[in-house]
């Protein structure tokens, strides 16, 4: 069998940094990036062992003090509710950064693989298709931080301070605003230095826990993105064949060449579903109950007729909806890119070709009969049916809740 020619692509590593640089800037805030990319300095690996000690530092810490008002004495039923969804936040988040963790070695492998392929580009066009669907990643990676900052960032600064006041309670003492309550066990929040210094830091706290959800949602594009572009170039390989009437001999060393080039895309495209099926199980589990608590809020809050308060909610929903909606999309593209080379190969003339090298085609449809899926936890496949089901089991529990709570 032929083998695929190593002929560099002389803009390999601009192109390769440019690919990684959402998940460079993401994963160096949470100071794993060194884990998954060796290439990088002493500094670099300092300053992300800080930052690793820091963000779970400050994790535990909202977990506990959380978890103490939450479900203590602290706090009346109406604010138990409340705090179940930055609960359940925080303790999906740290889930997600353990698994980011453990899946290490798998994601620097995938890395290692992206990176040879952009150094093994021969043709400019190829190059080009890559470049398309990186843009594709990119653009998918773009829009969940956008939204996904967007609606944090309003629960944590605009909606404490707008959608209610400097309260005094039994005691004739002041509330100060807080995104997050419980942090009075430990803080005297009377003192505005302390206050200041609370509030800055439930802030940061909280663009821990969305730089872990972007992280792993720009990962899953940026992988199904360079993938969909392995086989893009299948495709195109597949169709040049026919274009132009070469020898036998040449003709069976393209035909190595698409075989060998399909079988190490499906390769990759099932290192990508064993690295983030766990997750992806915990982003569906996650987002599902999460969800719940966020319709069961904005309810609520409907009821107070609080319109910051209900258009800060009805955004966080809709940042989780297109969150999730993001894993299903990237789960349809490759299911349906997987299936799409086969039916490209037999639209082909192949019935055409000399001597058995129409097997060689007829192997490449019967493996794009049983194409790669992402699962979450090999449970359920992402896909726009199962996405559906998720919405449909947010507003179930939902029924449930409010059943349960009346």
């Amino acid at each position: 069998m032929g083998k695929i020619s190593m002929c560099l692509n002389t803009n390999y590593e601009k192109d390769i940094l440019d690919i990684l640089i959402w998940n460079r800037w993401l994963l160096r805030v949470l100071g794993i990036w060194p884990l998954i990319y060796p290439n990088t300095t002493t500094v670099e690996k300092i300053l992300a062992m800080f930052s690793f000690a820091s963000c779970w530092t400050v994790l535990g810490l909202f977990l506990i003090l959380t978890s103490i008002y939450t479900f203590t004495d602290r706090s009346a039923m109406g604010e138990k509710m409340k705090m179940l969804g930055p609960l359940g936040y925080v303790f999906f988040s740290m889930l997600k950064y353990l698994f980011l963790v453990i899946r290490h070695k798998n994601i620097r492998r995938c890395i290692k693989i992206l990176s040879t392929d952009w150094r093994m580009v021969q043709e400019e066009c190829h190059r080009e298709i890559m470049m398309r669907d990186a843009n594709m990643g990119h653009l998918l990676s773009k829009f969940c931080i956008v939204f996904m900052y967007c609606g944090g960032l309003s629960y944590n600064t605009v909606m404490p301070f707008l959608s209610q006041s400097f309260n005094v309670n039994e005691q004739n003492i002041t509330v100060r605003p807080m995104a997050y309550s419980g942090f009075d066990i430990v803080f005297n929040l009377q003192l505005m230095p302390v206050y200041i210094f609370v509030f800055s830091l439930q802030c940061f706290i909280g663009i821990v826990m969305f730089n872990i959800t972007t992280s792993v949602c720009c990962l899953a594009a940026m992988f199904v993105a360079h993938a969909c572009g392995q086989i893009d170039i299948v495709i195109a390989r597949v169709k040049d064949l026919f274009k132009g009437k070469s020898d036998h001999m040449k003709l069976e060393n393209c035909m190595a060449i698409i075989v060998e080039h399909h079988v190490r895309a499906l390769r990759f495209s099932i290192n990508i579903e064993s690295t983030l099926r766990e997750l992806c199980l915990v982003e569906v589990i996650g987002t599902t109950l999460i969800m719940c608590l966020v319709e069961y809020s904005l309810i609520t809050e409907w009821n107070n007729s609080d319109s910051i308060a209900i258009f800060t909610y009805f955004f966080l929903l809709i940042s989780f909806i297109f969150n999730i909606f993001i894993f299903c999309y990237i789960g349809e593209l490759l299911t349906e890119q997987c299936s799409k080379i086969g039916y490209i190969s037999y639209k082909t003339e192949w019935y055409n070709l000399p001597g058995k090298m129409p097997l060689d085609l007829m192997l490449i449809i019967n493996m794009s009969r049983h194409p790669v899926q992402i699962t979450a936890g090999r449970l359920i496949s992402l896909s726009f049916a199962n996405l559906g089901n998720v919405l449909k089991t947010s507003v179930a529990y939902l029924n449930l809740l409010r059943t349960a709570i009346k």
